[in-house]
Order: C-alpha cells, then structure tokens, then sequence
C-alpha cells in the first residue's frame, strides 16, 4: 500500500514538474518574441507604454521608467503597447488594460515600424537557432545503424486492404501524388492531404529487392475521422522483452533488451517480420545481428519445433520504436530551422489550396493541443522539449510575418504602404480590419480550443477496454507478455 501511494506521489510530482516546465517554456518563447519588438522600440527611439507577459488582469507589475512591466493570468501570449507604432489602439484589442493618458506623440518612421514588427520574430528564430545549436551539441541517443532510411513500412497487416494493394515489409515510400516524401509523419501527412475517392497515389522502391512500384493505396477515417492509408506500420526494431529459459536464444548468448538488427544478414523491419522470419526457418541455424547496449554483436540460434509445429528461438518480443516527430528529424541546425519551416511553409500551402485547405481545417491545432503536445514532450525527456520548443518558435514567428491586421505582417504591411504612397492607411479602415481580423481570430481559436478539448478525450479517454489477458507463445508478435523494455527512443 505504500509502495502504491508512494508511486501516486511520484508520478503527481513528475506532472508537476511537467507543468511548470511548460509554462516556463511557453512562457519564455512569448517573452523571446515580446523582447524582440521591446528592443526595437528602444532602439529606434518609441514611446514604449507597456510590456507584458499574458493577457488579462495582471498578477505583478510594475512601471519603471515610463513602462509598464507586467505578468498577467492569461500565459497563452502577450504584447508591447506602442503608440507611436499603433495610435489606432491595436494594442487595446490585443490586451492592453489600462488606457493610456492623451499625449501628442509624433507617428514612427514607416521604417521603424517596419523594423520593429519584423524583430518580434526575428527574436523567435534566433532563439530557435539557439536551441538548433544545444540540440546539436547533445550526443545522439540512437545509433546510425538502428535508424532506417525515409518512411519505411515495417508492418503490412494480413487480409488489410493495404496487403491486398501491394504494399509489402521493407518498402520505402518515395512520394505521395508525385510530392517527395522524407519520413513516416510526412507520409502521413501527405497521404490525408491528397485522399480523394478512398485513395491515395503513392510510389514505392522496396530495400529488399530494389522494385519500385505506383500503388493506388486504399484509405479510411481513423477514430478522429482523418483518412489514413490502413493496414500500414511504420518500421521498427526487434527487441527481446523476456527469454524462455532452455530454450535455444538462452543457449545461445541472447540477453534481455537486446535489440535484434538482422536474421541471415536480412535487415529486421519489426516484431512481425522478425517472427515470420524466424518460423519460416524450417530449424535451419539462423545467424542473428544485434545491438546490446550500443555494442554490436552476432549469434548462431537453431530453433526448435514446438508441439505445434511452430519453429521458436524462445523469446518475448518488443517493438522498439525508432521513428521520430517531425519536430526531431535532424541534428545539424540549419536542417533543424529549415525542416521546421518546411512543415509550416506545408500546412501554409495548403490552406490556399481549394482541395486541401478544409482538411488542414480539420487537423489544425490550437493553444490546448499546443500545451498538451508541449507536455506530454516534456515528459519523454529534455531533447524532445527543446525541440518542441524549437518547432514552436519557427512555427510562431511564420505566423505572425501573415499579412493580417491583428498580426506583426499587418503592422508591415500598413507601414509599407505610408513607405510608398506618402499617406496612412484611413484609420477608420484600419480600425475595423482589426476589429473584424481580431473578432475572427478570437472566434477560430475559441472554436479550436473546443475541438482540441475533444480530440484530446478521443485520443486518451475513448479507447475500448482490454481484453482478458491472455498468455502469449514465445517468438509470437500478438501482445507481448512482458513490459516492453524500450517502447519509444529519441532519435537525438
């Protein structure tokens, strides 16, 4: 009973913590964006009336100098209140609290303003380089030889739609309706994006037997109702969860948590392909690569017949997972910038793009996903939080650069045009771009937040309940009667 309470108190401790590291980051990534325009302002000469962190009634401020610094309740943001940069009251509609006394300030330069604006996301890629450079810096946790190449299909279900239209284990997928494809996530991606008519083109080279092949790929709603091409595993490693005692992986040197590489020189895509390979044996030796704590080794394994005439080597297997978010895919840190805007450069596209842009609408998240991501991040270890982070500062300095009125590329834009026709932008005009841009972007995030809220209870609160347990047979891939000794690894 103690043990148990003890283990309650822990886990509580450990989600916590989580959540504080959550806030911090999230936190410093708006400060990051917030000091960037800060110090612009200071820089280019401007009246800086406030500088605050969050939005809502403030929980600390203080007024040094002229400004208002503050810490407010709501963290999903924050602003700069600039009134030589904004005389139209942007900054009221983006929170700015208290009303500013009347003053006769002189307009900013349209240059200054430009300035100014640009260096909030400036601020985010700098940081996000930062970050490019300590992820950089950290050693890898996987080694080069148990990574596999682009998105490589390491599970091909048996009777699936997927087997019936050609997909086999060991395939690599090239590209989906002719767009180049890198990893499983943007396989993934790609395949909901281009769906139409329950299909998806897609062209493969297999890494066994080097044949490429165009597949008219079958797909079908997930439980969230995305279309997804089923039947379909991404690959991964082989590891031994438990050895059957007397039985020939124990004799011949196999230890637990060693992760299984190649049977017979044939490169092992998964538990499944692991299995199957080793029961169409016929009890010839098998000559078995593996990886045991980061040291290479080799072993001679017979197996033997059991009564039902199932060939064995007498072990639990365990997937170990090697496949990464999109977010950890490359070490050096231009890669990193770049991959980053890639996949936001992506989801921009798509939403000009008739066909595509209602599925973006559906998969968009919004700050509740963005915390939640953020934690359950934070939890699988610092690496995958920095990175997160990384991901989010690119992410939010491409947003705000959009030329809408409540964004930093509206206040560009409408400095631009002061640059080239000598006039201001009609305040009126101004003023009701904001209202109305303010009202929709209020409204969609509102909007998402609830869907977010949903997803989340469909994706961790809607599964159906286990089964009994049942006892499995030793080399089998249906449910491993054992903890799985390493189910997910960074690839970092």
């Amino acid at each position: 009973m103690t043990a148990s309470i003890f283990d309650y108190l822990t886990t509580g401790l450990v989600w916590a913590g989580a959540a504080i590291a959550v806030l911090l980051l999230f936190g410093f990534t708006i400060f990051i964006h917030e000091l960037g325009h800060f110090l612009a302002a200071r820089l280019c000469g401007l009246v800086v009336d406030t500088f605050s962190l969050g939005f809502g009634p403030a929980i600390w401020k203080r007024r040094i100098q002229g400004t208002e610094y503050k810490i407010c309740w709501i963290p999903l943001g924050g602003y700069v209140a600039l009134p030589q940069l904004d005389p139209t009251g942007m900054q009221t509609i983006q929170g700015g609290g208290d009303e500013p006394p009347l003053r006769n300030l002189e307009p900013a330069a349209w240059w200054k303003r430009i300035i100014v604006s640009v260096c909030g996301p400036l601020g985010n890629v700098v940081f996000g380089f930062v970050l490019a450079l300590v992820i950089w810096a950290v050693p890898p946790k996987v080694e080069d030889d148990m990574k596999f190449p682009g998105a490589v299909v390491g599970v091909v279900e048996a009777g699936s739609p997927a087997q019936a239209a050609g997909f086999r284990i060991g395939d690599r997928i090239l590209t989906v309706k002719g767009r180049p494809v890198e990893t499983w996530d943007a396989f993934v991606t790609e395949a909901y994006f281009n769906a139409a008519g329950g299909f998806v083109q897609v062209s493969v080279s297999n890494r066994f037997d080097g044949v490429c092949a165009a597949i008219q790929a079958p797909t079908d709603k997930d439980r969230l109702g995305h279309e997804v091409v089923k039947g379909l595993g991404v690959a991964h490693r082989c590891a031994i969860g438990e050895l059957v005692a007397g039985l020939p992986g124990e004799r011949a040197g196999l230890e637990e948590e060693d992760v299984l590489l190649a049977i017979d020189g044939r490169e092992i895509h998964g538990v499944d392909h692991a299995v199957s390979m080793i029961r169409a044996s016929d009890g010839r030796p098998l000559e078995i690569d593996y990886l045991r704590k980061g040291a290479r080794g080799s072993a001679t394994v017979t197996p033997e017949q059991g009564e039902d005439g199932v060939w064995r080597v007498g072990f639990y297997p365990a997937m170990y997972v090697v496949s990464v978010p999109m977010w950890m895919q490359h070490r050096l840190p231009l890669d990193q910038i770049q991959g980053d805007a890639a996949a936001v450069k992506r989801v921009l596209v798509a939403l000009v793009t008739p066909k595509q842009a209602a599925k973006v609408g559906k998969v968009l998240g919004g700050p509740v996903m963005i915390v939640s991501s953020l934690w359950l991040t934070v939890l699988s270890g610092i690496a995958g939080a920095l990175c997160f982070v990384r991901f989010l500062n690119i992410n939010l300095a491409m947003l705000n650069l959009l030329p809408l009125p409540v964004l930093d590329g509206g206040h560009i834009v409408f400095a631009l045009w002061r640059g080239l026709f000598r006039r201001e932008v009609p305040a009126k005009l101004v003023n009701a771009l904001v209202n109305v841009f303010a009202v929709l972007l209020i409204g969609v995030f509102v909007f998402i937040s609830f869907r977010d809220v949903w997803s989340l209870n469909r994706i961790f609160g809607g599964r159906d309940k286990p089964a009994a347990e049942e006892v499995a047979e030793p080399d089998e891939a249906e449910e491993p009667a054992v903890p799985e000794p390493a189910t997910a690894v960074e690839n970092r």
